[in-house]
């Protein structure tokens, strides 16, 4: 019997790394493409939380040009990091449906919950700074672009968090029963 037992807890041990090491790499990846700003530890993410934005809107906007660039250079970045941001929201997502789905008694902890949220709340800001951009290239003078393949992209992204948030929630939910059965 310990041997079985000792094999679901090294499986749920490794569910659990998994989706930390993913949400956590899919927020430094957010980070890092410029996607969003860095945030100011607990504080910036109380405030990413509380208000949903950083102190400097549209400094993705400004990043990509989307005021200045080509019209049609500005629509592709929107659409590459957007088709990232999605895809790897839905990798992270796959981590943490595997922890919903775990059988084990100890399946979701806190950390994990934490570690999903914040992913999910990059991918929000992500969003909502890729939209952005793309109202500021769609108003220019010059734009004489379709901007429909964009607005699909940014489209599936939204569907891709709408399903993440009802997985957040799930497994908060799993972590919040289970933390009332053992206390």
């Amino acid at each position: 019997m310990m041997p079985g037992e000792a094999t679901v807890e090294s499986g749920l041990s490794h569910n659990q790394s998994a989706l930390r090491k993913v949400s956590a790499e899919y927020s430094d990846t957010a980070t890092k493409e410029g996607w969003v700003e860095a945030s100011g530890g607990l504080a910036g993410f109380a405030d990413m939380l509380i208000n949903g934005r950083s102190d400097a809107p549209d400094d993705y906007a400004s990043r990509i040009g989307a005021a200045t660039n080509a019209p049609a250079i500005v629509l592709s970045r929107i659409s590459a990091d957007s088709e990232a941001a999605r895809t790897g929201l839905a990798a992270v997502s796959v981590e943490a449906k595997a922890v919903l789905n775990s059988a084990a008694a100890d399946a979701a902890t806190r950390t994990d919950v934490m570690s999903y949220e914040r992913a999910l709340v990059r991918a929000q800001t992500a969003y909502r700074n890729f939209q952005s951009a793309l109202n500021t290239v769609a108003a220019r003078a010059d734009m004489d672009m379709d901007t429909a393949p964009v607005d699909a992209e940014l489209s599936d992204f939204a569907d891709t968090i709408d399903s993440a948030r009802h997985t957040a929630d799930k497994l908060a939910d799993k972590y919040a029963s289970l933390n009332s059965i053992v206390g």
